[in-house]
């Protein structure tokens, strides 16, 4: 109760709605019960819908007729009314006039900002400047512009800031700083014949959904009034300029004011503002900016008249109806009033204050740690002011984190632990590749170099050659609590942060393992004081699995293991997350009868298939996966399998078992295939010496039960503090681990570079637990016919 005493303190004026209708303790406990064991801090990604807009949502639809607009009737008529109404509440959300602004309808911010590249009047003597922290969704305008002829380049924008940490933003205090320009068809137009009769288009986000800085709104006049200026006379300045906001994630707390600034184009998405519904943005366009969008294609709803067998069309007048292709999403749109009720009962300027505060919050309690050593923990990305009042800082705090020997954590490492402590959040570049590179200093070659190292987006290579490859994102939403910060802090605290008490104990000191290593590594093996405790089989990918006392090993790893897998109809694998009735298919091999047992609660009877014949199978197929791990060169690989099919009659077992289409596949054969040009094309293909099972990244996962239990004391400890229900569990058969061992302390296999069990020796990378492959070093690691047994004693090298 203290520290809420001292943030209170601090950030009372500013937290939980002090002159609202509710607390933001009323609000949770009313509003958002479900959240009760979830901290949930991924509001940049999609924020949370309140439990009383849906009842308001459901009650609406349950109890009103909405018709087709493009009809006459009055359930049609009653649509119309909700969406013009709709279309006004957005119109007064950013302050902005009928008289000047339209409000068209899309299917999200994406589209509405597709809609402007792709009939915005290019030409060869236009030109597209973006900001480098922008969306994917904004850098694909560029191909647009390009495809035309016009030149586009990317700039860095620096805003002078005065004392409380408000940008000030006349033209004299914005440094533009201009990246090379990229243009197509250079021969179309010299620079020196670019003149002030082009349209040119300037987009930047309202907040940064990488950093969570915000961009000042001064930027639209000082670039339509004086482009030249800020651009240093470039001959890319001349021509009118038009400028697009992204404001899908800055519009949640601090909505552009369309009054005082003449934006062109606003875009906006309302799962992002509050959460429902999805699959439903607007765009916001000035009228004479809408008058210049050049629209090819029409479609019902945009068309006063059309004859089918000639060429003749009538558009309709309407900016909306011009624009909306086909029937717009009515009922979604009918769903924001509800939205905008809680909005309008709140304020926004109360939202941004109350998640203001616990950004900085947050972000003074994460720069404050430190090692035991005094090496700093955190590293933020932004470059705001702490102060509260601060008008450049928005919802986010974006971060990484340091060892005490100044390596980096793997954002995955810290998503899967926040994971586990119950905490939703978000890591990688957020499809804002420009602020990634920009705050995490990566070069084009760096970036060219992850790739054809295999990083691409949403994969686990989060640190290549030492340098991180994305960040842990927190972000905050309009009813986030400090309880929700604070057990994040305690979070990295007690998993991240290195004290006396634990040096050399915890999880932060996690070996950063060789891969490959020397000769004589078994002179250097010693008795760990483990032993193997268990040992798991998952026959089929993602289903569960079977215990045994002894099994032999493969070429593949244990025999038999993760050698099926299911595969939709469509081509899609089958996992667990995406399909959890599989946890529930049970497996078995019975080696001597050389039989697969199958049980599901979903099929009457056993399945039973015989592992060593071929009367089920019909047939051969291919397919590609790829692979997490790195090839000897350094490059990434992709696998080839080779895979045998079963008959329609083993199929359909499986398809009742999860309730859907799918195929069971055995793999047979398998080649690495490397990927070594810049666009991800595929290069040589070659046999491995082993086969390569369908697991994720190795033969073997090992956990190791002292760590576990640490990490369980650990939750206990947390939840204990903060009474927040009873402690989470964590068992370790939750890794889905083929290895279990104990003895020893906990971590301590996160030191080994090698290890033997058995007459086997390994080698790993570490995660949680380890990741294991035969130690390449060792012929005998190589001995298919070993087997693996409970209680042998594990052996290790820690050098």
């Amino acid at each position: 109760m203290e520290d809420k005493e001292e943030f209170l303190k601090e950030f009372g004026d500013y937290y939980g709605y002090p002159n609202g209708p509710k607390t933001i303790n009323e609000i949770r406990a009313t509003e958002f019960k479900r959240l009760k064991d979830t901290v949930y801090l991924d509001h940049a990604g999609a924020t949370l819908y309140s439990e009383l807009q849906m009842e308001a949502i459901f009650k609406d639809l349950t109890t009103s007729v909405y018709g087709n607009p493009h009809s006459q009737s009055d359930s049609s008529s009653t649509t119309s009314d909700i969406v013009r109404e709709a279309r006004q509440q957005v119109l007064d959300y950013c302050n902005a006039s009928p008289k000047d602004y339209k409000c068209i309808f899309t299917s999200g911010a994406t589209a509405a900002l597709k809609l402007v590249g792709e009939n915005f009047p290019w030409s060869c003597k236009s030109t597209f400047m973006y900001t480098m922290e922008n969306h994917n969704s904004v850098l694909g305008i560029r191909e647009y512009a390009l495809n035309q002829g016009a030149a586009a380049f990317a700039v860095d924008i620096k805003e002078a800031v005065d004392q409380d940490g408000a940008s000030r933003s006349s033209v004299n205090s914005v440094k533009v700083s201009q990246h090379p320009v990229q243009r197509r068809n250079e021969a179309e137009v010299l620079e020196g014949e670019l003149t002030g009769d082009a349209y040119n288009l300037f987009a930047y986000p309202s907040e940064c959904n990488f950093s969570g800085v915000r961009f000042s709104l001064d930027l639209v006049n000082i670039v339509k009034q004086n482009a030249e200026k800020i651009l240093k006379g470039s001959p890319y300045s001349k021509g009118r300029w038009m400028v697009l906001i992204d404001a899908a994630k800055g519009c949640a707390t601090q909505p552009p004011d369309l009054s005082i600034y003449p934006v062109d184009f606003v875009a906006i998405s309302f799962y992002k503002l509050f959460g429902y519904p999805t699959g439903l943005g607007a765009l916001i366009i000035r009228n004479d900016a809408a008058k210049l969008l050049k629209k090819t294609y029409f479609s019902g709803g945009t068309v006063a008249a059309s004859i089918a067998d000639i060429d003749f069309v009538r558009r309709r007048d309407g900016v909306e109806e011009h624009f909306e292709d086909g029937t717009i999403s009515f009922l979604s749109i009918a769903s924001i009033r509800h939205g905008f009720k809680i909005f309008n009962t709140l304020t926004t300027s109360a939202m941004c204050r109350h998640i203001m505060s616990l950004a900085m919050f947050l972000k003074k309690k994460l720069l404050a740690f430190r090692h035991e050593n005094g090496e700093s923990v955190c590293t933020l990305y932004d470059n705001t002011s702490l102060k509260v009042s601060s008008h450049d800082s928005g919802s986010i705090v974006s971060l990484n984190l340091k060892r005490p020997d100044g390596s980096w954590f793997g954002y995955r490492e810290v998503e899967k632990l926040a994971s586990l402590s119950g905490i939703q959040l978000r890591t990688g570049c957020f499809c804002n590749p420009g602020a990634c590179a920009k705050y995490l200093g990566l070069s084009h070659s760096d970036l060219l170099s992850n790739l054809e190292a295999g990083h691409v987006c949403w994969d686990d290579n989060d640190v290549i050659n030492g340098k991180p490859t994305g960040a842990v994102r927190v972000s905050f939403g309009y009813m986030s609590t400090y309880e929700d910060a604070k057990k994040f802090i305690d979070f990295i605290r007690s998993s991240f942060v290195s004290i006396p008490s634990e040096f050399k104990k915890g999880y932060l000191l996690r070996a950063k393992s060789n891969p490959y290593p020397t000769e004589g590594i078994e002179n250097r093996l010693s008795s760990s004081g483990c032993y193997l405790k268990s040992i798991t089989i998952y026959p089929i990918k993602s289903c569960a699995g079977f215990s045994v006392q002894s099994w032999p090993l493969s070429s593949a790893g244990l025999k038999y293991d993760r050698e099926w897998l299911l595969k939709s109809w469509t081509g899609e694998i089958l996992t667990q997350k995406k399909v959890p009735e599989m946890s529930l298919i049970s497996t078995f091999i019975d080696l001597n009868q050389q039989i697969l047992s199958v049980e599901s609660p979903c099929c009457e009877g056993k399945l039973q298939i015989k592992v060593d014949s071929d009367s089920y199978l019909c047939g051969k197929e291919e397919f590609y996966l790829h692979s997490q791990r790195l090839q000897h060169n350094g490059y990434f690989s992709i696998i080839r399998y080779e895979v045998r099919c079963y008959e329609n009659e083993i199929d359909q077992w499986f398809s009742n078992a999860v309730g859907q289409p799918c195929s069971l596949v055995r793999c047979c054969h398998s080649q690495y295939c490397s990927t070594l040009s810049n666009n991800g094309s595929m290069g040589m293909c070659r046999d491995v010496d082993s086969r390569v099972n369908f697991a994720n990244e190795a033969p073997f996962l090992l956990i190791s039960e002292e760590s576990v239990s640490d990490l369980n004391n650990r939750l206990c400890s947390n939840t204990q503090k903060h009474s927040v229900g009873a402690p989470a569990y964590v068992n370790p058969m939750r890794f889905r681990p083929n290895l279990v061992i104990s003895g020893g302390e906990p971590y301590a296999e996160d030191g080994w570079r090698n290890l033997k069990i058995g007459n086997t020796y390994f080698t790993g990378k570490i995660l949680f637990g380890i990741l294991l492959r035969y130690d390449p070093g060792n012929r005998a690691g190589l001995d298919t016919n070993s087997w693996l047994t409970v209680g042998e004693e594990v052996h290790s090298n820690s050098e």
